[in-house]
């Protein structure tokens, strides 16, 4: 029961957030969606900050990076899953929203920064080091070039585009040579 609830505090959260933003979203509309009262949101999570947290960092692309990265897979594998995997997670409007809000809250929230800065930092770096064996200026701005080309994509989702082929072709023009 008590994850059942958290769980709906959650989702509620997830949607009104991605709907009005962090800081203008009102807990009482969380709690009226959740089907909860607003003090048992804040049994749950201390501070309205504490609830941002948690949204904000799932709406980050560090899971699909790190589920990637722990799959062992290497070269253009790897670059393709995270593709895939990117494209798929914010194919969901309101996770795109919410990418964009937690990224502009970064400036705002101490723990959001940090967890930016380890994802576009060490998980960027680990990324380029599986993919092309090394982690030097050529591979990191291959790779942030790749994950440009990703935000881009899900910001403006062409209907002529396939997003698999277009993953593909990524993975063909910035991945590694591989024979």
């Amino acid at each position: 029961m008590v994850e059942e609830t958290r769980r709906k505090i959650l989702d509620a959260a997830t949607e009104v957030f991605a709907e009005y933003g962090f800081f203008k979203a009102p807990v009482d509309l969380v709690a009226e969606r959740a089907g909860v009262s607003k003090g048992l949101i804040f049994w749950y999570f201390k501070r309205k900050d504490d609830l941002v947290i948690e949204v904000a960092s799932k709406a980050l692309p560090r899971d699909v990076m790190e589920a990637c990265l722990n799959s062992n897979f290497t070269g253009s594998e790897l670059l393709k899953c995270i593709g895939e995997r990117y494209l798929e997670k914010y194919s969901d409007p309101k996770m795109r929203n919410l990418m964009l809000h937690a990224m502009s809250a970064t400036s705002s929230y101490k723990q959001l920064a940090e967890l930016l800065e380890h994802t576009c930092g060490k998980l960027l770096r680990e990324v380029a080091l599986r993919a092309f064996g090394d982690a030097g200026t050529r591979e990191l701005a291959k790779v942030r070039a790749f994950f440009g080309a990703l935000l881009c994509y899900s910001l403006h989702r062409p209907a002529d585009l396939d997003p698999r082929e277009y993953v593909k072709t990524l993975v063909t023009i910035l991945g590694p040579e591989e024979a």
